[in-house]
């Protein structure tokens, strides 16, 4: 009788300028819940990834130029993948969230969930309580309710960064024809909603601080304004119309890169 294989679990670290907060969050990362730990430098202009080469069992890469959130969580979930990883935690290691929700994320995959996000909203310590500039926090959750009542996905929180995936996941979701900024992970929400992803959350805490507050305000606008879009996709393939963005995903063979070490 053979037994299970125990699913390989990846954390990948998309950065981009995280020179300050790098070392302090590796260090107390959990390592002990993952095979592999990956960092993706997105081309930045501080020593980011100089100090990830040097940190042990971490495998670096950087991208010759800027690729974007969105370009770059593609590359790394790609080099995931090709790794064969069952289970990714896709985490940013500029300290903005913390770790301490993995081990019961990872318990909800176990439970046979496909899509595990985090809800910085349901603990003592909201995120305005951690340094969240204040604006933000009525358009997040007006946005929250929209787009959970047209979605009807199980999640309070549709605008964080914490997230763990599963390779049937991203077997089933076309990712690759996302945008290359922060709406890619609105529009990754729009497709497992589309595709009937089993997905639920978990508290996450956070800590806003300095430059690591979130987008800009101009910035933050030019994002809200553009899920509507995504959203009137969603609703069109829910009709029938044919979206690249909702498109049935073909596989495909993909080969491991090594290190840029």
């Amino acid at each position: 009788m053979k037994t299970k294989k125990s699913p390989k679990v990846y954390a990948i670290f998309i950065a981009y300028n995280a020179e300050r907060t790098l070392k302090p969050f590796y260090k107390n990362f959990p390592k002990k819940y993952f095979n592999k730990l990956i960092l993706v430098d997105d081309a930045s202009t501080d020593r980011t990834y100089t100090i990830a080469k040097k940190l042990p069992n971490l495998l670096s890469y950087n991208n010759k130029k800027n690729l974007g959130y969105g370009g770059n969580l593609k590359r790394a979930l790609k080099l995931a993948l090709s790794g064969d990883a069952d289970i990714i935690v896709d985490i940013h290691p500029d300290g903005e969230y913390k770790t301490s929700s993995i081990p019961e994320a990872l318990k909800k995959i176990s439970d046979g969930h496909e899509f595990v996000l985090g809800n910085r909203f349901s603990r003592d310590d909201r995120p305005w309580k951690t340094g969240m500039y204040f604006w933000k926090i009525l358009p997040i959750m007006s946005l929250n309710l929209l787009h959970r009542a047209i979605l009807g996905l199980p999640i309070t929180d549709y605008h964080q960064g914490f997230r763990v995936y599963t390779k049937s996941m991203l077997e089933k979701i076309n990712y690759n024809n996302n945008s290359n900024n922060y709406l890619f992970s609105f529009e990754l929400l729009a497709q497992a909603a589309f595709h009937h992803i089993k997905t639920t959350q978990v508290p996450v805490e956070t800590n806003y601080e300095g430059k690591k507050r979130g987008a800009s305000f101009k910035n933050s606008i030019k994002y809200s304004m553009s899920t509507f879009p995504v959203v009137g996709y969603y609703l069109l393939a829910k009709l029938g119309y044919k979206t690249k963005l909702f498109a049935i995903k073909r596989k495909k063979q993909t080969r491991e890169e090594k290190p840029n070490q």
